[in-house]
């Protein structure tokens, strides 16, 4: 693996994390090329496909999908980078294969009454991208009739469909990773189909600019503060395709199209920080994943672009095994863009100072104190992308655990997407540490929202009122301040103050916190035994503390256990109610 960057040059200017990240990335590909020449691609059957429409099951189908996915990126970098004979016949062979298939799209997104097999969505779309870069990148060693079979699949496949299109895609104009990756992911082969005479330079002219209108409508679906709503692994996933195409359209403009300008853009580029703690835990909130790990090759991108931008530590890279997709484009850039631009670091540049990260569109508050631990809170509104009900919902990290809980995202199935999102545990309300008012939860919709959200810089406190997440007249005025408390010597404390005022409607208030470790009460106590540290739980009530069991299904589709830690507040009719939730973690 080492010839592999020493012949860019830039072995100086690597330091030792980042030779040890690429090297263990090597190691799993080549490792992965032994197991999968064992083993016969998994093949994509009509059984499986219409599982999803007789079922809503997507894993069955998509398990085979992805791991056909696998054999094209192993091998791609393989050929690519090592260029053995014995690489390049294996990648033709898989290549053909993928050029067989009925569908590339997945049946989630394939409409049930046409089933369209020329349906564009992300996988279609990265798939034409991969082709099509594979293709460019070994033109001189590929067979000239499998090159024109490839490319013809890519041309005949998407980008005929969306050059002839004459009403835009949905996807186009949808402000999320969508627009991100199906539009990046074209822009990218329509340059190198250009680059090899499959396109004119009108069409290539006319595709980059059609591309460039869906990256500014990904842009501003992003916060102004930078936050990506739908998550950290959405984030990285659309960012990845967006850089990716950022990248290539500068190149292939002579610097005339620069997508990654502007303050904006740097505060995208810093988000990816901003959501970790200690020991790598990361921010869940909507579709999000508490484990997150980081596309190195794109951090790198980034930080070329913007000098502010910091690197997470290695240990949180993400290897070949991080993405069940095995996607091509952020796997290969790992290798190309960490060569490429990542500078001379001789260590992490995580500080270790108290942090306090204010998101101010997106309304989130982020604190850290110098071990990595603390907490987030967020308000916003239940319309969001890849939305949850959980307006005023906050977590808390302490020593790599996430004591109090944002379960992120569940199994993807057509219920999850469907008219029984909101049934699902992890997108209700009741998944969320947010009180339950009058027996019922949160509603989902844009005008369910934080009225306000307040940082008050002196105290250090912050305010967020959110009646207006619950359905109408529910209740008078929701208001939680949350406040870490003096630092203690190996603990992390904190208050969080909810203040009720009831109206005509008000008839019960129940706080309600989220947590995967099994509670045990003592009277107006709960603790939490983590593997690393302890949380014990405080409430200034004498009412009866409850704890409901419930289960969760993971987006691997693995079931957990959750514990709902709910007691009821008294509420007086015209009064203000108060209660004091102490967190205390050592």
């Amino acid at each position: 693996m080492i010839t592999l960057y020493e012949r860019e040059g830039v072995v100086s200017l690597m330091q030792k994390q980042q030779i040890e990240y690429l090297q263990r990335f090597w190691k799993e590909i080549e490792q992965e090329a032994k197991v999968l020449s064992h083993t016969a691609m998994p093949v994509l059957t009509e059984k499986e496909f219409e599982l999803f429409f007789q079922t809503g099951n997507r894993l069955v189908y998509e398990a085979s999908y992805f791991g056909r996915r696998k054999y094209l990126t192993v091998y791609g970098i393989l050929a690519v980078y090592r260029g053995e004979q014995e690489d390049i016949e294996k990648l033709t062979d898989i290549l053909e294969s993928v050029c067989r298939e009925r569908y590339w799209a997945l049946p989630a997104h394939v409409n049930a009454s046409t089933r369209d097999e020329l349906t564009i969505d992300l996988f279609a779309a990265e798939t034409a991208q991969t082709l099509s870069e594979l293709v460019y990148l070994l033109q001189d060693r590929l067979d000239d009739k499998v090159k024109t079979r490839i490319l013809d699949e890519v041309i005949r496949r998407v980008m005929v469909p969306y050059m002839e299109r004459r009403v835009a895609y949905g996807w186009e104009t949808d402000p999320c990773n969508w627009s991100a990756v199906c539009a990046g992911s074209i822009g990218m082969a329509a340059v190198y189909l250009y680059r090899m005479g499959r396109l004119d330079k009108v069409q290539r002219d006319e595709c980059i600019q059609r591309v460039c209108a869906s990256m500014q409508c990904y842009i501003g679906g992003l916060e102004e503060d930078g936050a990506c709503t739908e998550g950290l692994g959405y984030y990285s996933y659309g960012m990845s395709y967006f850089t990716g195409f950022a990248e290539l359209a500068y190149e292939e403009s002579q610097g005339n199209i620069d997508l990654m300008i502007g303050k904006k853009c740097e505060n995208i580029a810093l988000f990816q920080q901003k959501c970790y703690f200690g020991k790598g835990m990361s921010i869940s909130f909507s579709d999000g994943n508490s484990k997150e790990c980081f596309l190195p090759g794109m951090t790198a991108y980034m930080k070329h672009r913007f000098s502010t931008v910091e690197t997470p530590d290695y240990s949180l890279a993400r290897g070949l095994y991080g993405d069940h997709c095995y996607r091509w484009l952020t796997n290969e850039r790992n290798i190309r863009w960490l060569m490429k631009y990542e500078s001379d670091e001789t260590e992490s540049e995580y500080s270790h100072e108290e942090q306090y990260h204010l998101l101010p569109s997106a309304q989130w508050m982020i604190y850290k104190d110098k071990q990595g631990n603390g907490y987030a809170a967020k308000g916003g509104h239940n319309a969001e992308s890849h939305n949850h009900n959980d307006v005023g919902h906050f977590l808390v990290v302490y020593q790599g655990e996430m004591f109090l809980t944002d379960l992120g995202a569940g199994e993807y199935t057509k219920e999850y997407f469907g008219a029984g999102r909101y049934d699902i545990l992890c997108n209700r309300s009741l998944g969320h540490s947010v009180p339950i008012i009058n027996d019922t939860e949160q509603c989902a919709g844009k005008e369910y929202c934080a009225g306000a959200f307040v940082w008050d810089e002196k105290q250090k406190e912050l305010m967020i009122s959110f009646a207006s997440a619950y359905s109408e007249d529910a209740i008078a005025e929701v208001e939680r301040k949350i406040q870490v408390l003096p630092e203690e010597k190996g603990k992390f404390s904190m208050r969080v103050r909810d203040c009720f005022q009831p109206s005509a409607k008000t008839h019960s208030v129940v706080e309600n916190l989220i947590t995967q470790y099994e509670p045990i009460v003592d009277n107006n106590s709960v603790v939490l035994q983590g593997r690393h540290g302890s949380c014990k739980i405080t409430v200034d009530s004498q009412t009866e503390i409850a704890v409901l069991a419930q289960k969760h299904s993971n987006h691997e589709g693995v079931s957990e256990d959750v514990y709902l830690i709910q007691w009821k507040v008294p509420i007086d009719a015209g009064s203000r109610s108060e209660s004091v939730i102490k967190i205390e973690c050592w």
